[in-house]
């Protein structure tokens, strides 16, 4: 013990030698009473314009705060401001309310190289999508450990909230809207590079979203824009309570287009409980649809999520020619309501580019599937090893003759139930049930809402709802195959017993 004591006091720094941290600052900016002559470092001494902000060489603990309410003109640059897990940089506001940041034709908030960074409490407007903005709103340029939080972007060419690079991000109550490329937009390499790509971003979450009509932007002519919430090149990622909607209207391109919420070339990624509707593509485009895992997603999970009204599929598994492997994924206890009405027709769609690495090992099990415009699930011809379809509802509502559309090969049907309401209600016989030698055809009895029901619902609610519930005397009860390790819960957040008995569709209630 005492040799124990004589090492410590030898290696203990003198108080001479201890250097002590400078102490954080915060920095005020006022656009009305504020001086740029000042030091900022008060209320009384604040700054006035963004271009003196932006020369604050920030460190841990240090804030700069723009007052609440007002309108600054401009762009906020952060250059390499360092903070800890103790003391983080904060760029917010003083006093009660949001700051605006106008910023015309360029970004309105650019953070480069960045550590333990928290921006929040900004409505960020641009000049608008067409009307000679060049940027994104706020964007985070290899930075890591990032808060962005009660953000509101407006008026960008490119995308409200864009992350490009980095790890530990987290983006809450962002509202994105009337942008042209994404709402928002996290990708693992700089624009014009190649996106076949490392999955190189690792640890994202986005909760409590909304993605809202951000139409397209006019200058990607061969690619597609108008996306709602993107993520590429992702390691590690949740999307949680989110909203899409009226997205992708305003594509100028005729080819692939956007979809509400979607990943590509990313793994161990999780979709869940958010709502994406009304998305759109150009008049000659294709996708617009509700949800989307891509070329070379892999290991990752869509669940509890709620699609409707999308011009494209409700959730579409599609792979590229230039993407690498697309493997293991799961798409669970998830709803589409009248979804495919232009592309895909359908509530879950399948494409395999010819030159692609193919497709393997899709899990859809206990989705309810409910469309008007031609099946449940529908492909493009192609191979899909060991796609299966097990215990999924597939009302089909229209004159269609399939319940099961496209030409495909490697994918199997599992005790799935089939209905067409048109040719019950016309006296035709059913559809014939394609490779699905334990199908159940019958009625689910479903609780079906009109077209008007779903319009105001949020994220946050989209699993409380009533519709799509299954009536006592359902079929679907008890009549499904059991899975094992299927999730802890049902689209309306009701136990699984993984020992008892199945139902068939996203509804467990007995």
């Amino acid at each position: 013990m005492v040799f124990v004591f004589i090492l410590l006091a030898v290696y203990l720094p003198s108080k001479s030698q201890v250097v002590k941290s400078p102490k954080a600052i915060i920095y005020f900016i006022d656009n009305e009473t504020g001086n740029d002559n000042n030091n900022g470092v008060s209320a009384s001494k604040a700054f006035r314009t963004l271009k003196q902000a932006s020369k604050i060489k920030l460190k841990a603990g240090d804030k700069l705060l723009l007052k609440a309410n007002q309108t600054f003109p401009g762009s906020l640059t952060i250059n390499e401001a360092i903070g800890s897990a103790i003391n983080p940089v904060i760029i917010s506001v003083f006093g009660k309310g949001k700051a605006t940041i106008e910023s015309f034709d360029s970004f309105a908030v650019l953070a480069k190289g960045c550590s333990f960074l928290r921006v929040k409490n900004l409505i960020c407007k641009g000049s608008g999508r067409k009307k000679g903005n060049t940027s994104n709103g706020v964007e985070f340029n290899n930075c890591v450990n990032i808060i962005a939080d009660s953000i509101e972007t407006q008026g960008y060419l490119k995308s409200g909230l864009q992350i490009v690079g980095g790890s530990n991000m987290r983006i809450t109550n962002v509202y994105a809207h009337d942008n042209g490329y994404c709402g928002i937009h996290i990708t693992s390499h700089e624009s014009g590079k190649d996106e076949s790509s490392i999955k190189s971003v690792r640890n994202v979450y986005i909760g409590y979203c909304i993605a809202e009509n951000n139409p397209g932007s006019p200058i990607v002519l061969n690619n597609h824009s108008g996306n709602g919430i993107l993520i590429g090149g992702v390691t590690n990622g949740t999307i949680e309570y989110c909203e899409a909607m009226n997205n992708g209207w305003d594509m100028p391109r005729e080819g692939n287009g956007p979809v509400g919420i979607w990943a590509y070339s990313s793994d161990s990624i999780i979709i869940q409980n958010c709502y994406s509707h009304h998305n759109k593509t150009s008049p000659k485009g294709a996708d617009g649809g509700g949800f989307d895992f891509d070329g070379g997603v892999t290991n990752s999970i869509l669940q509890y999520n709620l699609s409707s009204f999308n011009e494209g599929a409700g959730y579409g598994m599609f792979q590229y020619a230039e993407a690498k492997v697309w493997d293991n994924n799961i798409l669970r206890y998830n709803i589409s309501y009248h979804d495919g009405i232009k592309n895909g027709q359908s509530g879950i769609f399948m494409w395999c580019d010819i030159a692609a690495i193919s497709m393997k090992n899709l899990y859809a099990y206990n989705n309810t599937i409910v469309n008007k415009y031609g099946h449940g699930v529908n492909f493009l011809p192609g191979h899909y090893a060991n796609f299966v379809f097990e215990n999924n509802i597939f009302l089909v509502t229209d004159s269609t003759d399939e319940f099961t559309g496209g030409k495909f090969t490697g994918a199997s049907f599992l005790r799935n139930l089939y209905w067409n309401t048109y040719h019950d209600q016309k006296g035709i016989p059913q559809p014939k049930v394609r490779l699905d030698s334990t199908a159940i055809l019958a009625n689910p009895l479903l609780s079906i809402p009109d077209d008007n029901s779903l319009g105001s619902l949020k994220p946050d609610t989209i699993n409380t709802i009533s519709f799509f519930i299954l009536n006592a005397e359902s079929p679907a009860i008890n009549n499904g195959n059991k899975i094992a390790g299927s999730g802890r819960n049902d689209y309306w957040g009701n136990l699984i017993i993984e020992t008892g008995s199945r139902n068939i569709g996203a509804n467990e209630v007995k």
